[in-house]
């Protein structure tokens, strides 16, 4: 059993991670920042330090994955186009 995985697929994969390394500690930020800034009375809950890991992680790896990334998610991109012009 063979799994083909189609060129746009990679292509949107690719683009969607990028969005989410981008995307996602601006939003954690906005939202869990100003709640931190002030006194809290308690430990941080656990579902508030899993998005902060995962957005210090991401903002600080996104740099690093932005042109690997983009670049597969292009050459995916324009293999598609190159696969669909030939065929006709």
């Amino acid at each position: 059993m063979e799994h083909v995985v189609r060129y746009r697929t990679i292509a949107v994969l690719c683009f969607g991670l990028l969005a989410l390394f981008f995307g996602l500690p601006p939003i954690v930020w906005k939202v869990f920042l100003p709640s931190l800034k002030q006194n809290l009375p308690g430990p941080i809950p656990l579902y508030e330090r899993v998005l902060l890991e995962a957005a210090l992680f991401c903002g600080s790896w996104k740099w690093l994955l932005l042109l690997p990334l983009t670049g597969l998610g292009l050459g995916s991109a324009v293999a598609d186009l190159t696969a669909r012009r030939v065929r006709r």
